[in-house]
């Protein structure tokens, strides 16, 4: 495992606050760029064919990029491990340089800690069925588990709990996570302390609840809930409930890929099938960001809080798109490279 220096330089912040990563789709064009969030100041930062963002790969400082790869000299780690769907962890400064693996095992996902100096990692590495003929032809996913990786020691610490079915996200404070765990019969979310030292169970399982997401100050939690198997879709939707337990409710029966607060804590994002919607924590208002285009996918309210993007394949090739909330404001932020394959830094004309 390596260590990582967080004490690096900031990025210059661009002309509209916030930057965008991105991975190219186009043939003969590879690795991560990094342009400004008004499309001024693009720079390739690595080549690297197999390279891919997620939403939470900058770091909360914005002088790191976290990325999956999958190298040469990976090639021993990951013939160990038989699963699919499985990268190995990268990091780099968010100029390009030092560009570092981090563990050495492969992983589903990752996301940071809001101080920046930790991460969680989703990982089949230790699960019992990882190389099972279910798992590796894909009929199940394999037993997960959540580890809580220290950048400045190297520590590695395991959260109680495993399931086919794993997702988390950090409390705003960092001193929590709410973590899903389940099956295809059975799935609940949980509150489990950064140290592992305490656990408790949030929802009760009625539903498949995964893709929990903390509200900014820390109250609440919105996540997506899937109909058990053998049974009807009647609970099925996006939940709110107090990070106490209390105040369960239901603001949408539709079915969701993933929900995302903004900044404010006033507005909810729900990623749909092949449309984006915004709503209100209570569900009373909610908005179709269409933005006149058939299929908006992988979309995620600005830093500013003042647009969302998203992708879309309408024109034919997938590029990324920014739509103020007025929906008054629609812009193709890609063109000469096609781009599905994004993620935003946080806000950095405050720093």
């Amino acid at each position: 495992m390596f260590l990582l220096c967080v004490a690096c330089g900031q990025p210059p912040a661009g002309p509209g606050g916030y930057r965008i990563a991105y991975v190219p789709s186009m043939a003969g064009q590879s690795g991560i760029f990094v342009m400004n969030s008004d499309t001024t100041g693009p720079k390739l930062l690595v080549s690297d064919k197999d390279a891919q963002l997620r939403f939470g790969s900058w770091s909360p400082s914005g002088d790191k990029i976290a990325f999956f790869s999958v190298r040469a000299q990976d090639a021993n780690i990951l013939n160990k491990y038989l699963m699919p769907y499985k990268y190995m962890l990268y990091v780099m400064d968010a100029s390009g340089k030092n560009v570092k693996r981090m563990l050495d095992f492969p992983i589903f996902d990752f996301a940071w800690a809001p101080d920046g100096r930790r991460l969680f990692v989703i990982s089949a590495h230790e699960g019992p069925d990882r190389d099972s003929s279910e798992v590796t032809g894909g009929i199940k996913n394999p037993t997960a588990s959540i580890y809580i990786v220290d950048l400045q020691t190297g520590r590695l610490t395991r959260l109680p709990g495993s399931g086919r079915n794993c997702s988390a996200a950090w409390s705003p404070d960092g001193t929590r996570l709410a973590v899903s765990y389940g099956d295809e019969e059975n799935g609940g979310l949980y509150l489990i302390s950064a140290d592992g030292s305490e656990s408790s169970r949030l929802t009760d399982a009625t539903t498949l609840d995964c893709r929990p997401k903390w509200s900014p100050d820390g109250k609440l939690i919105a996540y997506a809930a899937y109909a058990n198997a053998g049974t009807d879709n009647q609970d099925a939707g996006v939940y709110v409930i107090a990070a106490d337990g209390t105040g369960k409710r239901r603001i949408t029966e539709d079915a969701v890929y993933y929900v995302q607060w903004s900044p404010d804590g006033t507005m909810l994002l729900l990623q749909l099938e092949n449309s984006v919607r915004l709503t209100d924590p209570e569900g009373k208002k909610q908005v179709l960001l269409s933005a006149r285009l058939r299929r908006t996918m992988n979309s995620l309210i600005t830093p500013d809080g003042k647009g969302v993007m998203f992708c879309s394949n309408d024109e034919g090739a997938w590029n990324i798109y920014y739509v103020g909330l007025d929906e008054q404001q629609r812009k193709k932020l890609t063109g000469r490279t096609n781009s599905s394959n994004y993620s935003l830094s946080p806000l950095l004309t405050a720093r």
